[in-house]
C-alpha cells in the first residue's frame, strides 16, 4: 500500500518519492485510490502558505503565493492538462486533428486563456476568504479534483488505445474507498449542508465536462483528466465564494 501511495504522490506531484516503478497501467489503477489523499496533501500546503503569509502580507498577495505554491508542487500539471484541451477542443478540425494536438507540447490562444482565466477566477473566489475558510476551501478543492479521476476514468473507454487516458481504471472498490475518503474530508472541513451543496456541484461539473469531453474526443485521456479536475477544482472555489462569504 505505502508503495502505492508513492505511485500516488510522485505523479500527481513534483515531490521526489519515486521508488524507480514504472507508471503502468497496473500501477497506476492500484495508485488511484490514493489519489483523494494526495489532494489532501496539496490542499493543505496551499491553506498553509495562504495562513503563513497571512502574518505578515494582505489577503491579495497571500492569496498569489498560496496559488504560486500550489503550481509548484503539482509542476502545474492540472493546468497543463486544461490548457491543452482548450487548444484541442478549441480547433474547428476533426477528431483526429483534435487528438493530434493534445499531445502538442505548444500552448495556443485557447490554452493561453485556458491557464490565465482560472487562475483569475481562483484569486478572485479565494481572496475574500479568511485564512481558515481558506484552508478548508483548497483542502476541499484538492481532494474533490483528485477523486474526480476516479469516476471519469469509468465514464468512457479511453481515446487512444496507447494514449495516457489508458493508465487509470479506478476499479469498484477503489473508487468506493476514495469517494468515502472524500465525503469524510467535505463533512469535517465544510460541515454536512455545505459540504453536500459543494459535492452535488462538482458532480455535475464533473459529469456534464467528462461527458461532453469523452464525446467530443471519442473517450478519456490523460488531459481530459487534467481538465476535469481543474474544472471540479474551480467549482468548489466558486461554492465557496457563494456559501461562505
Amino acid at each position: 500500500m505505502l508503495a502505492d501511495a508513492r505511485v500516488a504522490v510522485s505523479f500527481l506531484t513534483r515531490i521526489p518519492v519515486d521508488d524507480g516503478r514504472m507508471l503502468d497501467a497496473r500501477a497506476m489503477n492500484r495508485a488511484a485510490v490514493w489519489f483523494p489523499v494526495v489532494g489532501l496533501l496539496v490542499g493543505a500546503t496551499v491553506g498553509g502558505v495562504r495562513l503563513l503569509a497571512d502574518l505578515a502580507l494582505p489577503a491579495g498577495p497571500a492569496t498569489v503565493l498560496a496559488l504560486v505554491a500550489g503550481i509548484f508542487l503539482t509542476g502545474a500539471f492540472h493546468e497543463d492538462g486544461l490548457a491543452d484541451i482548450a487548444d484541442g477542443v478549441g480547433a474547428h478540425v476533426d477528431r483526429e486533428r483534435k487528438l493530434e494536438i493534445l499531445r502538442d507540447s505548444r500552448v495556443g490562444t485557447y490554452g493561453a486563456l485556458a491557464v490565465a482565466l482560472p487562475l483569475l477566477f481562483a484569486y478572485a473566489c479565494l481572496t475574500p476568504l479568511d485564512g481558515d475558510a481558506f484552508l478548508a476551501t483548497v483542502i476541499c478543492a484538492h481532494v474533490l479534483g483528485r477523486w474526480s479521476v476516479l469516476p471519469h476514468s469509468r465514464l468512457a473507454d479511453p481515446a487512444r488505445a496507447d494514449g495516457s487516458g489508458s493508465l487509470v481504471r479506478a476499479s469498484g472498490p477503489g473508487l468506493a474507498i476514495g469517494t468515502i475518503f472524500t465525503l469524510a474530508v467535505l463533512g469535517v472541513a465544510l460541515g454536512p449542508a455545505d459540504g453536500a451543496i459543494t459535492l452535488a456541484v462538482a458532480v455535475a461539473v464533473l459529469l456534464a465536462a467528462g461527458l461532453g469531453l469523452a464525446r467530443v474526443l471519442g473517450g478519456v485521456t490523460g488531459d481530459s483528466y487534467g481538465a476535469v479536475n481543474k474544472l471540479v477544482e474551480l467549482s468548489v472555489y466558486g461554492s465557496a465564494a457563494a456559501l461562505l462569504l
